[in-house]
């Protein structure tokens, strides 16, 4: 395949989504985005904000340095999705969706694909990706969970917040949850996840099915 058509595919998309608006916080407003050499270049008296750089760009203070640190150089996304895993606390192994690729692969790929668990168990969500070219504002993954395939019965959003560009691998994992038990929560479910953040960029979105049991099988 041709570079430039592998750049053209995986682009990150943007566009508006009423559900994300819909989940946001009371009173949220998305933070203006500033650049890396803007950040970098700001009052170094201010404590709280040597605090933020410090958290969000580490020990250097090259703002080109950090802009030129590129992960896949024909893809253009800011954030490159590698897996999202299922930590179980009481059952091994652990389930894994691959997410690298282009959306249009994901929303493919994982379509198909169904994930057992028992209910009650309690689990962590963990999110591996790259930042690359600049900094992401806002990244959060969300979660909408359906029934019978058009009736929304849950909806979840792991905020995960700004990163800045890095060539290690950057890592979330979510607080302890619980699936929902009883016989009317068990079932067969659509989910349908979005990785985004605070300017709409959709960086990987996909579609798997979720099977709460009585047990494992």
């Amino acid at each position: 395949m041709a570079s430039g058509d592998h750049h053209d595919k995986h682009k990150h998309h943007s566009e508006p989504d009423s559900d994300d608006e819909n989940t946001s916080g009371l009173g949220y407003k998305a933070p203006q985005k500033i650049d890396i050499g803007s950040i970098v270049a700001k009052d170094e008296d201010d404590e709280s904000l040597a605090r933020y750089k410090k958290l969000l760009l580490g020990n250097t203070s090259d703002g080109k340095q950090i802009q030129n640190i590129i992960i896949e150089p024909e893809d253009s996304r800011i954030v490159l999705p590698l897996r999202i895993t299922l930590l179980f606390e009481n059952h091994k192994p652990d389930v894994s969706l691959d997410l690298k690729g282009s959306i249009e692969h994901l929303r493919d790929t994982h379509v198909k694909r169904t994930i057992t668990v028992k209910e009650g168990e309690h689990y962590r969500t963990q999110l591996e990706y790259y930042v690359q070219r600049d900094i992401v504002t806002g990244l959060k993954l969300i979660n909408k969970v359906l029934k019978a395939r058009t009736i929304t019965v849950d909806k979840s959003k792991y905020m995960i917040g700004s990163r800045a560009p890095s060539t290690e691998i950057q890592s979330y994992v979510s607080d302890v949850e619980q699936a929902p038990t009883g016989l009317l929560s068990r079932g067969t479910f659509l989910v349908k996840s979005k990785l985004t953040d605070d300017d709409k960029n959709v960086y990987a979105e996909w579609e798997w099915n979720l099977v709460i049991a009585k047990d494992w099988q």
